[in-house]
């Protein structure tokens, strides 16, 4: 019996935190990143994973399910009670639960709110709906992007390719790891839960804990995606005993990357509570090199670097697979800004280099005007610059790989669709005509 009420203590918990969540989002264009680590210290650990899959399922699907909900519903809904629908349908659809036992909790949930407490008849008459619905099998929960950023898409690549997106988009997101080079064997790979993906990754099996995974505490991978491990795997130039400089060095996956590699590598990244994160996965896996809490428009380097990655602020649109969140904040409407500021690291960046060195500009963007046409204006106004192909053998022709002559290369989500696809990037290399 008091397992029992502490389940449901438990239950009502996560429902009111995940609610708090999506509520932040949409009332006050808040990011889940920002409201996590304050509404999840309230959590059990075990809990908080279940509260992160209820919201960003939610997230995932909202545009999908919001037409279905204003063609029901009876009169105006509040946010707060929308958000409580949408969390319904979520457990309805995708997790399975019974009728009842949904009525009871978000009935409860409802009635503890003053903004939602006499709508409860709409709310209960939403989730009856549904489920004589889904015995119809009506409703099937599709990813869809928010209509502005949609149409922007829309623009720039064709339909078949922006709903190839979007069928990505709608599962779950995979998590990877890379591996060091030194750990990296069959026998190894055969103790995971997993797939291979490519070299040095390995796709894990949902619902896996990272810290019970094999190797965490001994500090053999870090995680990464595919996409934002591809602008260092496919580079033309090789980095062992060149001195690099990462700048917007934060989350690390790229220094780590480098300094496996041999890289002589100083990072650099303005945010410090970032870096604390990057820091407590250097000391796991090891690693030592020069760590700078600066803004690149403060820095003043000492010596001239071989190789300069710049990671810059972006609308990170090729992203939303994993934070979903994140078209709910309005990304275009800061592409202006970030333009700008992308454009001013390139300039300040490419003085920073000995001749004939390279600087790797990488985005995790879908948007070109962060890509393709940055660089293209780069080029036009740095003569003493000029574009490079990567490695011979990523040259081959593969979906979701756009190989553009002077250009760049654009990773779409569905790159490695068998395996569930990845993230959208786009990154090019630049070299210098010798001396500058």
């Amino acid at each position: 019996m008091v397992k029992k009420i502490n389940r449901k203590a438990s239950q009502d918990k996560i429902l009111t935190v995940a609610h708090s969540i999506i509520l932040g989002v949409f009332k006050k264009k808040i990011s889940t990143r920002k409201t996590k680590t304050l509404r999840y210290s309230s959590l059990k650990s075990s809990d908080k994973a279940k509260c992160n899959d209820l919201v960003q399922n939610v997230l995932r699907f909202t545009i999908y399910l919001d037409p279905w909900i204003n063609k029901n519903k009876k009169g105006r809904l509040r946010i707060e009670l929308l958000c409580l629908v949408r969390l319904a349908l979520i457990d309805i659809l995708i997790r399975n639960v019974r009728q009842e036992t949904v009525l009871k909790k978000y009935s409860d949930l409802a009635d503890s709110n003053e903004r939602t407490k006499y709508s409860k008849n709409q709310l209960r008459y939403l989730i009856h709906l549904a489920y004589l619905q889904l015995e119809n099998k009506a409703l099937t929960p599709i990813f869809f992007f928010e209509e502005k950023l949609r149409k922007i898409l829309l623009k720039q690549y064709c339909l078949e390719k922006v709903e190839k997106v979007e069928k990505i988009f709608s599962k779950p997101p995979s998590i990877d790891l890379y591996f060091k080079k030194r750990v990296l064997n069959d026998n190894y790979l055969k103790q995971l839960k997993g797939s291979s993906v490519g070299l040095s990754h390995f796709r894990l099996s949902q619902n896996i804990s990272l810290m019970e995974t094999k190797g965490y505490l001994e500090g053999d991978w870090w995680v990464q995606s595919l996409a934002a491990s591809l602008p260092i795997k496919m580079a033309p130039m090789t980095f062992k005993g060149k001195t690099v400089l990462d700048v917007c060095c934060a989350p690390g996956g790229k220094s780590f990357q480098l300094v496996d590699m041999g890289a002589i590598l100083t990072s650099i990244d303005k945010s410090e509570k970032r870096l604390e994160i990057m820091r407590e996965s250097l000391f796991r896996l090891n690693y030592d090199f020069d760590l700078i809490n600066i803004d690149v428009f403060d820095y003043e380097p000492k010596k001239m670097f071989d190789i300069i990655l710049l990671d810059p602020p972006c609308t990170a649109t090729g992203t939303i697979g994993k934070n979903p969140d994140l078209q709910f904040l309005d990304p275009v409407e800061k592409l202006d800004e970030l333009i700008k500021v992308q454009q001013k690291m390139l300039e300040r960046c490419s003085h920073w280099l000995t001749d004939n060195g390279f600087l790797i500009y990488s985005v995790c963007s879908l948007l070109k005007e962060e890509g393709e046409n940055q660089i293209e204006k780069f080029l036009r106004n740095n003569k003493m610059f000029s574009a490079v192909h990567s490695v011979e053998k990523y040259q081959l022709k593969k979906d979701g790989l756009e190989i553009q002559k002077d250009r760049g290369m654009r990773i779409m989500p569905f790159y490695e669709e068998n395996i569930g696809g990845t993230e959208g990037f786009y990154f090019a290399y630049l070299q210098v005509k010798g001396s500058k």
